[in-house]
């Protein structure tokens, strides 16, 4: 059986390096969901509504790109596999 330990970080025979990671929250999945929504009433309804939920979606797309990139400088390791 597995025993919690208060003060410890890591679980016993494992660094630093072994964290798992995961990515701050974005705003840019619920806005790439919004701009298919738009494109499929864009196909039923008019190029208006395609056209907008294809910014909507390059929109997105970018926003996510951009926070991603902001995380990769911010971690600052470049090797991503433990330096090898």
């Amino acid at each position: 059986m597995a025993q919690h330990h208060a003060g410890e970080k890591h679980a016993p025979g494992h660094s630093g390096e072994d964290e798992i990671h995961l990515p701050s929250p974005t705003i840019a999945p619920p806005v790439i969901g919004l701009g298919v929504v738009l494109l499929s009433f864009g196909i039923l309804y008019g190029i208006a509504l395609l056209l907008l939920g294809a910014a909507f979606m390059v929109l997105g797309i970018a926003i996510w790109l951009i926070n991603d990139a902001r995380e990769f400088v911010k971690a600052g390791d470049h090797g991503g596999h433990g330096g090898h």
